[in-house]
Parts: structure tokens; sequence; C-alpha cells
């Protein structure tokens, strides 16, 4: 099974995943990568004053560098 790394974006920084993780293939790690973003989302929606994601970004690479990008466009109240 592939590798598979996951990259959150927020804004202008980013959280670069150096570890990764095996998965079958790129459809189920966009749906992970969606699970995650959906994940923080509920979380920053329930404490928005804690919470600095604006636009919460996911770039789903694989072993070779190719990048798949998973966005949750609707932004979180600050």
């Amino acid at each position: 099974m592939p590798i598979f790394y996951f990259d959150l974006r927020d804004g202008d920084a980013i959280s670069v995943d150096e570890v990764g993780m095996r998965l079958p293939g790129l459809a189920p790690a966009r749906d992970l990568a969606m699970q995650v973003l959906n994940s923080f989302a509920t979380q920053a929606e329930g404490n928005p004053q804690k919470s600095y994601l604006c636009e919460m970004i996911i770039e789903v690479r694989d072993e070779k560098g190719n990048v798949s990008e998973v966005t949750r466009r609707r932004p979180t109240r600050h």
C-alpha cells in the first residue's frame, strides 16, 4: 500500500506531515482528509473564541510528491 502525507494549511501557515499513513489509494486518503477537516471545523465552530482556523485545507501528497488538495470552503467564525 502506498504512503500518503497530510499537510494542513491554515491561511499562510502550514503543518507538514513527515510520517504519513499507508492507505489503499488516493480516494481513501481524500476521504480521510475530509473527515479530519470536518472534525476540525466542528471543534472550531463549537469554540470560536479559541479557533484560529479560517480556511482549512489539507494537501494530500503521495510518495512521489503528487498533491491533491482537499478543502473545506466554509470559513469558521473568530
